[in-house]
């Protein structure tokens, strides 16, 4: 009786572990690169929004560039903040700075003009302050692009896990 107990056991949980479906995001059979590549991306105004743009277009089509008639479009505006870590005081003139980077995203289907999905992130990149101020304005800027292309990363993921649903 005991054997026969055990025996029902595992094969309900072996029926119960095969309803369960787990795919990988990223593979070719998830259908994730033909969505993504039907993805079109909203022209922006400002240089790190622009930092952004192209690196979403070149992760959603693998390099070859933005299709002629997307099937969903995605539009984006990017709000950007400079701030100090610490106190110039103890640091000898030296700074750290952070800058924190947001992006508002909205993805729309143009067949039904339905938005898909949309969403909110941020990253913080950080990068030193010194007395001259090219270098400052250098560090600021490679900050900001390290901050767009991390944020396209999590938008390009965001998007791809949507869109495969």
């Amino acid at each position: 009786m005991r054997h026969v107990v055990l025996a029902a056991l595992m094969a309900f949980g072996l029926f119960a572990v095969q309803a369960c479906q787990v795919k990988p995001l990223y593979s070719s059979r998830s259908g994730a690169e033909s969505k993504l590549v039907s993805v079109g991306v909203d022209p922006v105004d400002t240089r790190v929004e622009q930092e952004l743009r192209n690196h979403l277009i070149f992760l959603y089509s693998g390099g070859k560039g933005e299709p002629a008639k997307p099937d969903y479009t995605l539009t984006f505006s990017l709000n950007g903040v400079a701030s100090s870590v610490l106190r110039e005081q103890l640091t000898n003139g030296i700074t750290a700075q952070r800058y924190t980077a947001t992006v508002t995203f909205t993805l729309r289907d143009n067949e039904t003009k339905q938005v898909v999905d949309s969403g909110k992130r941020s990253i913080v990149t950080f990068y030193d302050q010194t007395t001259q101020e090219f270098a400052n304005r250098r560090a600021l800027r490679d900050a900001e692009n390290r901050a767009a292309r991390e944020l396209a990363e999590i938008v390009r993921a965001d998007t791809a896990s949507i869109l495969t649903r």
